[in-house]
Order: structure tokens, then C-alpha cells, then sequence
């Protein structure tokens, strides 16, 4: 009687354990390819505007993860913006860490969830952080110069002033792309890629920020060849493709944002 019981029990548990969790080896070696763990739980929920400013490196990222996701633009921003948790989007609606905001942290949160979007090992990780942090240094400008806070003579400098020897708050945009195009040397990147995935969440972040910086002059990476083969190999992608056309699973399409 025993003896029968485990043949039961056994097969049973063997059942449950691959149908609903995974065998460990199975889920160790999904790791190991990059392959996203989470997929099969519940949407996130991703809110930004249709505006191609803070939220298409999260979208990327997510479309690029394999994450199933859901975005939505803001109906009514008034009534929304008190429920967030800065007062600001975007924001990602999750089931193990709560509602998400700010950008850089969103793109963690996506980055920790699959080899694939973090990079391979500590040295991809830290490539595809200072991707981030370098990115968002030109964004700031961008938005220094669309509010008003850089204007005039140091506004005209900004896409002209090449001085590396300048304190770094004085940093034109060709010396951001020179230091990003001798980083991508650096990294001894091959067919456009700075990591062995090509995606981590610190690409999502730089593809973004670039394809802001040629909607505002298309040929603004002509003289980086570097820059130039990761942009196009990036854009290429199918995940990048469906945010360009149509936003991936947001309702429509970003708009463009920086206008000069």
C-alpha cells in the first residue's frame, strides 16, 4: 500500500513542480540565456505621455524584455498625478514591488529581472549603467535648453563646443558623443552592440536619448561611426521597430518632444 502511494505521490509532485514552477536546472538555465522569468505572471502596467521624452526607454525596454506589459497615456493627469509616487511620470503598476516611478528606476527594476536586460556579469552591468547615467546627462541639457534655462550664447554652444578641458556642466553635445563613441571602442562593441545582448536597459536608455537627438537633425551621429552602427543595428531590431511604429503596447506612437 505504501509502496503504491509513492508511485503516485511522486509522479504527482514531478507534475506540479514542472508544470507550475519549473525545475531549478530548468530555471537556472533560463537565467543563464537571458530569458525572462517573469513572464508568465501578471502585466505590469506602464503610464507615460505620448511624447518621446522620459518614456520610450522604459517601453523599449519592456517590449525588448519579453515582460508582458500594458501601457496607457494618461486620461485625466489631474486627477492622476496625487496617486503617483512623485508627482510625476512615468510609472509602472507592478505585483512585487508596487508602483514604480521615475525612469532610471524602472529601467532597474526591468534590468533585474533577466540576464538579457542587465548585461552578462559585472562588467555589462556597469557598461550598461554608464550607458544610462551618460544618457541622461544629454537629456538634461535637452530639457535645459526646451525650458529655457540654457539660452542664448551658451543655448547656440551647446551643439557647437567641442573643449573636453571645460568643467563637465559645460559640455557641448560633441563631447558627450565623442566620450560615448571612445566608450563604445572601448568596450571592443561588435555589429552595433556594447554588451553581448545589445538590449540591456542602459542601450534602451542611449538608443532613446539619440533617436531624440535625430529627430532634431537626422545626420547628428554622421561623424561617430560607433554611435552610428549601434543606432542603426538597434533600430532595426523587431522590439524597436514596434515602439517606433506604433509604441509597442502603448496606445499609439510617441510624439516627438525636443523641438528647436
Amino acid at each position: 500500500m505504501v509502496r503504491m502511494r509513492l508511485v503516485v505521490f511522486l509522479p504527482l509532485c514531478w507534475f506540479v513542480s514542472t508544470a507550475f514552477v519549473g525545475t531549478p536546472w530548468r530555471r537556472r538555465a533560463q537565467k543563464e540565456k537571458g530569458e525572462c522569468l517573469v513572464a508568465r505572471q501578471a502585466a505590469v502596467k506602464f503610464t507615460y505621455f505620448p511624447l518621446w521624452a522620459k518614456g520610450p526607454a522604459c517601453a523599449l525596454a519592456l517590449q525588448h524584455s519579453g515582460m508582458e506589459w500594458r501601457g496607457e497615456f494618461p486620461q485625466d493627469w489631474k486627477g492622476l498625478k496625487p496617486t503617483t509616487p512623485f508627482l510625476h511620470l512615468p510609472t509602472l503598476e507592478t505585483e512585487d514591488a508596487g508602483t514604480i516611478g521615475h525612469e532610471l528606476a524602472i529601467l532597474n527594476y526591468i534590468g533585474q529581472k533577466s540576464q538579457k536586460m542587465s548585461g552578462a556579469g559585472a562588467k555589462e552591468f556597469a557598461v550598461s549603467q554608464q550607458l544610462m547615467q551618460q544618457a541622461e546627462d544629454i537629456y538634461q541639457k535637452l530639457s535645459q535648453l526646451k525650458s529655457g534655462m540654457l539660452s542664448g550664447e551658451a543655448a547656440a554652444a551647446f551643439w557647437v563646443a567641442n573643449d573636453q578641458q571645460t568643467h563637465n556642466r559645460n559640455f557641448g553635445l560633441k563631447v558627450y558623443l565623442q566620450l560615448l563613441e571612445a566608450f563604445y571602442e572601448r568596450c571592443g562593441a561588435q555589429s552595433g552592440k556594447f554588451t553581448s545582448s545589445g538590449v540591456t536597459v542602459g542601450e534602451c536608455k542611449l538608443f532613446s536619448t539619440l533617436h531624440a537627438l535625430k529627430l532634431i537633425q537626422e545626420n547628428i551621429l554622421k561623424d561617430y561611426p560607433g554611435l552610428s552602427n549601434f543606432y542603426t543595428r538597434f533600430a532595426s531590431e523587431a522590439a524597436t521597430q514596434s515602439v517606433l511604429k506604433d509604441g509597442g503596447n502603448m496606445p499609439d506612437a510617441f510624439g516627438q518632444y525636443f523641438k528647436f
